[in-house]
């Protein structure tokens, strides 16, 4: 019994090594472009002005790069905010490697947040 358990181990782990080449070699990644980008206002002068201006650019196919962009805006207190945001990414080319290339992957993720805080209104009451 002992016996059968190591030479079925062993047989496992031969096989892993046998196939291992094959199974990386077909598996590649594209090229990513992630924004993240966070506009948030707590007041009592209602919502926020907002721009947020994204510019995703990829030149061709591409395999293995990544871009990553990340923001937030946060306005807390009386008065309207006005926030803008300017993202610009360019994407040129990957690994020199042609196998598995495609076309690149972009994400956008942009929540606005608007919070009334009835409070601001009496902020700037002085007491008599």
């Amino acid at each position: 019994m002992r016996v059968s358990l190591i030479a079925f181990s062993f047989l496992s782990v031969s096989a892993v090594l046998v196939f291992e080449p094959f199974s990386n070699s077909s598996v590649r990644a594209q090229c990513v472009q992630f924004d993240q980008g966070i506009q948030v206002s707590i007041s009592g002068s209602g919502p926020a002005r907002r721009s947020n201006n994204v510019d995703m650019q990829s030149e061709g196919s591409c395999r293995g790069n990544a871009i990553v962009t990340t923001g937030q805006q946060i306005h807390v207190g009386p008065g309207r905010a006005v926030q803008e945001r300017n993202v610009r990414q360019t994407l040129r080319g990957g690994s020199n490697n042609g196998i598995g290339k495609g076309p690149t992957v972009q994400i956008r993720v942009n929540p606005t947040i608007d919070v009334y805080n009835a409070a601001d209104r009496y902020r700037n009451l002085q007491p008599r």
